[in-house]
């Protein structure tokens, strides 16, 4: 028994878990997470080039303001065109739903499906589509009109990241510091390790959100579809939850289809581009922006999802990946440091 105490085995869960633990102790305080999760992600975004201009002689202080300055334009940018489109889109949705129009179509849509299913009880799908979708648009666009106020009440983000990227190294040297002598090259590899992949995952993820929203909306776009900014934006940022994104991308898609049309005529064609920008998404822009880091097996995938969603609810689908990834690096850097220093007894 005191053997399997002092194992590299055990020592690396050990480690591990004491990475892991305060992710999962944290997510309990809800908001608090969230602000957490956004500011290490901005921190992430912003570090290499934080860096960069200080390694060019710029002040850490005068390039982290200076950058601030540039995201603050952007953002205020984004506030005063695509804020307003959506918002109106939303809206236009939301009166669509509530008139008499949604109630006319889903009673065609039911008829003409019952037609070619047997038993299909057209009038129950059509009760439940209309009572649930203009509870759904109602959500969405009440949560876009408080935008503003949510982004007022995440101020707090700016600071916190502030202060993480301008004090980074010193904390990264203070928890070197603290390790013991014996440890500390493994540590220093770890927490390498772990900065660059967590960096790259990060940064991949907000390419690949921009890159596959963009392809949504220029191709719902050329379909014809009223909403396509909406659309698009909600099946680019579903892309971020692996493997279950793209299907859950596809029903406000489909559903919007069916509002405007009345049929399913467009079904093929959004299959066509789901299709097509998967395929584009997964061959050119994962590989490049990733590399080896989405080289998970399907299972794997859909085991971490599983567990991250029942643990963290949506929250936790969204960081399945990185916190496998923080889970993996961690186990495979500290054995190999336990390994190859001798350090195990």
């Amino acid at each position: 028994m005191d053997s399997l105490f002092t194992s590299r085995h055990w020592k690396v869960f050990i480690v591990t878990f004491s990475i892991i633990a305060p992710v999962f102790a944290l997510a309990l305080f809800g908001e608090v997470f969230i602000l957490l999760v956004m500011s290490i992600a901005l921190t992430m975004i912003l570090k290499p080039l934080v860096d960069y201009l200080e390694n060019k002689g710029v002040p850490r202080v005068a390039g982290i303001l200076g950058l601030y300055a540039i995201v603050g334009v952007l953002a205020s940018y984004g506030l005063t065109t695509v804020y307003p489109v959506i918002v109106n889109q939303l809206t236009n949705i939301a009166a669509f739903l509530s008139g008499d129009r949604l109630s006319v179509i889903m009673n065609q849509l039911g008829a003409s499906v019952a037609q070619v299913i047997p038993f299909f009880k057209a009038g129950d799908l059509a009760a439940k589509i209309e009572t649930t979708l203009p509870a759904l648009v109602s959500e969405a666009e009440g949560a876009a009109s408080s935008l503003l106020g949510i982004v007022a009440s995440f101020v707090i983000v700016p600071f916190i990241t502030f202060f993480l990227l301008n004090d980074y190294h010193r904390m990264q040297k203070v928890i070197i510091e603290n390790v013991p002598n014996k440890y500390f090259e493994m540590a220093l590899n770890v927490v390498y390790k772990l900065e660059r992949q967590l960096s790259r995952y990060i940064r991949g993820v907000c390419i690949e959100l921009f890159s596959v929203s963009l392809l949504y909306i220029s191709a719902y776009t050329f379909l014809g579809f009223r909403y396509a900014i909406v659309l698009g934006l909600v099946a680019g940022l579903s892309n971020i939850i692996p493997m279950a994104g793209p299907l859950i991308a596809a029903v406000p898609v489909i559903v919007a289809s069916l509002i405007q049309y009345g049929d399913f005529r467009m079904l093929a064609p959004i299959v066509l581009i789901m299709f097509v920008v998967q395929q584009i998404d997964q061959m050119f822009i994962q590989p490049n922006v990733y590399g080896k880091i989405l080289d998970m097996h399907p299972l794997t995938i859909v085991f971490t999802i599983l567990i991250s969603s029942q643990l963290l609810g949506i929250v936790g689908m969204v960081l399945a990946i990185p916190i496998y990834t923080v889970m993996k690096v961690t186990a495979r850097e500290t054995n190999w440091g336990l390994k190859h220093y001798r350090i195990t007894h």
